[in-house]
């Protein structure tokens, strides 16, 4: 089981635009906004979607980590 949440996340993380942070998390939590400064932060200096990923990930906190692992684990 977690050899096959480890490819999802990758999966993901390779397959998609870091853009569509917005829409994962814009109906969870009411000020999203900083969010979508980090992300663009991370997109800016690194001139790399998989990295910016990387960093996007890595630096959010418990809460916005788990919205963002429930929604890569419950895509099909």
């Amino acid at each position: 089981m977690k050899a096959i949440v480890m490819h999802r996340i990758l999966n993901f993380i390779y397959n998609n635009n870091i853009d569509i942070v917005e829409e994962i998390f814009k109906d969870k939590i009411p000020n999203y906004l900083h969010l979508m400064s980090k992300k663009n932060k991370y997109k800016r200096e690194t001139k790399d979607n998989t990295h910016a990923w990387l960093e996007f990930i890595g630096h959010l906190d418990a809460d916005n980590s788990e919205i963002i692992f429930d929604h890569i684990t419950a895509k099909k």
